[in-house]
């Protein structure tokens, strides 16, 4: 049987063929009208064909809808709206149907599961190892998760990926920042480096060291115990040692405790956002493996570098960036785009047929020269897709807040955790289009009440969920849905809610091949509202007549499920009850 959608643009497609335009033609829409009133699925079609075939659309799309061809026991009108819309009412039977299918293993939700188990590589945040987790990173960890997650719903297998820097002059700069914090501690004389690290996380790191030393590094390493973190060995010695060491040794080995002590607070915090990936993927393999040697080489082989002043460059220019880029530097360092290049070529022959990257605002430049590298390696072209996250900006009192002078406060993902809870801060960061800039409401997200965006959604939730146990007190029996409990759904705001639900798997796919995780939050809080609607409107649900009460309760079978479904793909709970607050 033919998804709605397909039925309806296969009788459109069919409908306009008298006029010569033919599949390849048109690109047909449907969405959901804009008013509830309008139907259930809405096309522009006649709008476009108008002004190619020199009609009038609102003449052209009266036209199209008597000449469409459709059953009736599924589609129970077709309508004119505006300037030009065609507007479909789906048959209350089929509305039923469809609700039904969002329950069954095999149904609608397993239909979208189009991907063919094709592997795609999702890699976000990959935050530099120097310090803890900001609040950019926190967006970032949102979106990539739930991208992730819907890739999987559409049937794909999404490979969540980190990638860590831990090789080059940060690094080294990052050791050398510890170990005058270190000797600083100590009482020793010691010339703090240019631009080193002066957070105050450091200090604590430092003055851990000194107390508890040894223990310290073993409980450090703790954390590298899993098969994806060890590539980190613990540093030969104590930290007593290091500090009589050479400087270029003790360097060495204070950047090695501060990466593993970092990494574990890292890891600490994406599990505590609930966050997942497969793979921790370290930037030292790259070197230790030789693969960025070898992806210079395949560059050269392909014609696709020069040198010049005694450094290696690539010939970005001919892939449309604004000039050429230095790969080995006139010392003989790799810069980190050749090590971008080696990573990237590295997930393509790890046999990922697509990749998607979260990338910051600041990173734009960067995308022709990285896809440039990419076909000139030979991968096929539209392999690597970027995704620029914009900025947050975050308010207090209506007014923006100057993170950097903050002292603290929210600058990190784990300070943001603990004032509004990883639910609401997810949530909130979903709301708006990944390229779009966020202004983060810090008293919104503080609101206890359903004024607040998730709340609302969790309150809907808990409110289908007390219905039926309030019906099990009494003794009603509810069971599962069927199509003659649900036939006799009587009330509007009753089917409002209904014809939002079975909207499920369309707004996954889309939400998915459009790279658009905000949809998912803008659909919860669609249907916490109709269905608070709904149980405000339907006064003592339970004290109805058998039938229409045990519709109303299916009703809510459904909207739980349904809530449950999208709160697992944005990875938030969803509980059962809660107090309801002003």
């Amino acid at each position: 049987m033919l998804k709605l959608e397909d039925l309806l643009r296969k009788a459109l497609l069919a409908a306009i063929e008298q006029y010569g335009v033919f599949e390849e033609d048109v690109d047909i829409v449907l969405e959901k009208p804009r008013e509830s009133g309008h139907g259930d699925l809405s096309t522009n079609l006649a709008l476009t064909l108008g002004g190619r075939l020199g009609r009038k659309p609102r003449e052209l799309a009266g036209e199209i809808a008597a000449a469409v061809s459709l059953p009736r026991e599924i589609i129970a009108s077709v309508e004119i709206a505006g300037p030009g819309f065609i507007n479909f009412r789906i048959a209350r039977e089929h509305q039923i149907d469809r609700l039904l299918a969002l329950l069954r293993s095999d149904g609608s939700l397993a239909a979208i599961k189009t991907g063919g188990g094709k592997r795609i590589n999702v890699e976000f945040i990959s935050a530099n190892p120097t310090g803890p987790l900001n609040v950019v990173s926190a967006r970032a960890g949102a979106f990539g998760m739930t991208l992730a997650n819907l890739l999987d719903a559409i049937g794909f297998d999404a490979h969540a990926e980190y990638y860590v820097n831990d090789a080059g002059r940060q690094i080294k700069l990052l050791g050398r920042s510890l170990r005058a914090h270190y000797l600083q501690l100590a009482g020793r004389p010691v010339e703090f480096p240019e631009n080193g690290y002066k957070g105050r996380y450091l200090e604590i790191m430092a003055a851990e060291l000194l107390a508890k030393d040894s223990k310290a590094i073993q409980e450090a390493g703790a954390a590298f115990d899993d098969e994806s973190f060890q590539r980190i060995e613990l540093p030969c010695g104590d930290a007593a040692t290091w500090g009589e060491l050479p400087e270029d040794e003790a360097v060495g080995c204070f950047a090695k405790y501060a990466l593993m002590k970092i990494l574990g607070w890292q890891r600490e915090t994406c599990r505590r956002f609930g966050l997942r990936f497969e793979t921790w993927y370290f930037e030292s393999e790259l070197h230790e493996t030789r693969r960025i040697e070898r992806a210079l080489e395949r560059l050269k082989k392909q014609g696709a570098v020069y040198e010049q002043e005694d450094a290696v460059w690539f010939r970005s220019t001919d892939f449309g960036d604004e000039k050429d880029r230095v790969l080995v530097r006139s010392d003989g360092m790799p810069t980190y785009f050749l090590a971008d290049i080696a990573y990237h070529y590295h997930k393509f022959q790890r046999g990922f047929e697509h990749a998607i990257d979260f990338w910051g605002p600041d990173h734009h430049g960067y995308i022709p020269r990285m896809q440039g590298a990419m076909k000139a390696l030979g991968v096929p072209e539209g392999w690597l897709e970027i995704q620029i996250l914009q900025q947050v900006t975050f308010l207090e009192d209506g007014r923006i807040l100057d993170m950097s002078k903050r002292k603290g406060q929210f600058v990190t993902m784990d300070a943001l955790m603990d004032e509004v809870g990883a639910d609401v801060a997810k949530f909130l960061f979903l709301t708006r289009k990944p390229n779009s800039h966020l202004d983060f409401d810090l008293d919104l997200a503080r609101q206890q009440s359903d004024v607040n965006p998730v709340l609302k959604v969790k309150y809907a939730h808990a409110r289908s969920c007390s219905l039926l146990k309030n019906a099990a007190e009494r003794g009603v029996e509810v069971g599962e849905p069927t199509a003659e409990s649900l036939s006799h759904l009587e009330d509007e705001s009753a089917w409002a809610v209904a014809r939002e639900l079975v909207r499920l798997p369309q707004v996954i796919v889309s939400a998915a091949t459009s790279r658009e995780p905000h949809r998912l939050t803008g659909y919860a809080l669609e249907i916490a509202t109709l269905y608070n609607q709904f149980y405000n409107q339907c006064k003592r649900i339970l004290d109805q007549d058998p039938a229409r009460r045990l519709a109303l309760l299916h009703l809510s079978v459904v909207t739980g499920h349904v809530l449950r479904k999208v709160a697992e793909l944005i990875g938030i709970e969803m509980p059962e009850a809660m107090e309801k607050r002003d």
